[in-house]
């Protein structure tokens, strides 16, 4: 009878310490509680995925182009004496459809003063010509180079707009054509373009000035000056 009193006993306290655990079954020493993960996290052993292709370097040679400039421009030959160097400006848009040939449409624009002592006359010269203008190049790179000499030529056509006291000494607003040649290099910097160039321009029909008519150059009715200029552009091509 005491054997059933002490089995009893033993039953009842184990069953007395398991519900004053507090713990559901299974939890003990060592236990760790598990947390089911997201639904998109990938396996351990799943691969990494594939790097991303390295950026083509040279894309930029190819594609379509803005750039913006500003630069010096002045006249050679009758003019060199009489027309003092200025602020030339140009806003190009240029097509490539390969890494070395490019077509580029741009406006240009450029104010020059006139050396008014040039002609016995006192008085500092202003804003005596300016000139707006049109131009379509096409361009020849020497290679697909990250720094990248080019060649231009091209033709484009300009009207003059002249003041008062310049046209007194001889000079007259008129409209023109000229023939652009040159060259430069371009680059780029931290994703951004830059564009360095020079040109040489022949007008023709330019009654700018007397004497700037007269000559065959070319078969174009040419004179006795030219123009020149150089501008540093920057941009983006896209």
């Amino acid at each position: 009878m005491r054997r059933w009193w002490f089995l009893t006993a033993v039953v009842w306290a184990a069953a007395v310490q398991a519900q004053g655990t507090g713990y559901p079954q299974g939890y003990g020493y060592g236990y760790q509680q598990s947390y089911p993960l997201p639904s998109n996290t990938p396996p351990m052993n799943a691969p990494l995925p594939p790097p991303a292709p390295p950026e083509n370097e040279k894309s930029w040679l190819e594609g379509v182009s803005v750039i913006l400039g500003g630069g010096v421009e002045g006249y050679t030959g009758l003019l060199s004496s009489r027309v003092a160097v200025g602020p030339g400006w140009s806003v190009i848009l240029g097509l490539h459809p390969s890494s070395v040939f490019g077509i580029e449409l741009a406006y240009v624009g450029g104010l020059n003063s006139v050396k008014y002592e040039s002609f016995g006359l006192d008085g500092a010269g202003g804003a005596d010509i300016v000139r707006h203008g049109g131009q379509a190049n096409v361009t020849f790179a020497l290679g697909a180079w990250q720094v990248q000499p080019f060649v231009l030529a091209g033709v484009g056509f300009n009207h003059y707009s002249v003041s008062e006291a310049a046209q007194a000494v001889g000079f007259s607003s008129t409209t023109a054509g000229y023939i652009p040649v040159g060259g430069g290099v371009r680059f780029r910097v931290q994703g951004v373009t830059v564009d360095l160039r020079g040109s040489w321009q022949l007008p023709f029909s330019d009654e700018l000035f007397p004497g700037g008519t007269g000559q065959d150059t070319l078969g174009l009715d040419t004179g006795s000056y030219r123009r020149w200029n150089a501008t540093l552009s920057i941009g983006g091509t896209f």
